[in-house]
């Protein structure tokens, strides 16, 4: 990682330390909101479901009530303090965090059958190496999704508005997500992008090398 993505995911991780304590409370999601985002995802009750940009497993909760007895998530994020808010839900032994880089992560070759993003995908710095990433923890046809309570118009206006750290936490239209998934070796599935929801599906179609 470069210096400029280490400056950057430094900055990061104090803004989500800040936000931790409140941030459940901040976000105010609808849980039926969630409940049908996480139906409409294309997940199997039995998969295996990485979740990078976890924060304080408030969406992990949701998954948790989709996926069956032999479903398991493994939630990953860079803020320490959010991670703690996470653990504090007592969601073990079905689910259990890490802390580390999305681009990073401590899971082996084809671990998992899914990756699944929830107001994550904006705030990763380094995008192509998270992807590659994905691509590597993912089983041969895992799925990947992408998704967001708010459509990227708004989100991106959001996050520009919101300043700071956040400003420049973009999520790419759909040809760039095209280009982007494609190079880390996923087809698009369906992306769905309208006021107050954002869904990406895809699925991983190839291994690619990386450099690591």
């Amino acid at each position: 990682m470069d210096q400029h993505f280490e400056k950057s995911s430094h900055e990061k991780k104090q803004f989500f330390d800040r936000h931790a304590a409140g941030w459940d409370t901040e976000q105010g999601e609808k849980q039926e909101h969630l409940r049908t985002l996480v139906k409409d995802m294309g997940l199997n009750p039995s998969d295996t479901v990485i979740e990078p940009g976890c924060g304080t497993g408030l969406f992990s909760s949701v998954l948790l009530e989709y996926l069956g007895e032999k479903g398991k998530i493994c939630g990953v994020d860079i803020s320490k303090e959010m991670l703690e808010q996470a653990e504090a839900k007592e969601l073990w032994p079905r689910a259990s965090f890490y802390h580390a880089d999305a681009a990073r992560m401590p899971f082996s070759e084809a671990f998992a059958d899914a990756v699944v993003c929830f107001r994550a995908f904006p705030h990763y710095d380094d995008k192509p190496g998270a992807l590659a990433e994905f691509n590597r923890v993912l089983k041969a046809g895992g799925l990947l999704v992408i998704a967001h309570l708010a459509g990227r118009d708004q989100l991106n206006e959001f996050h520009a508005t919101a300043g700071g750290e956040v400003a420049k936490d973009m999520l790419p239209d759909e040809s760039g997500m095209r280009r982007l998934l494609s190079a880390a070796g996923f087809d698009l599935i369906s992306v769905e992008d309208r006021e107050g929801r954002y869904l990406l599906r895809a699925r991983k179609n190839r291994q690619i090398d990386t450099d690591k």
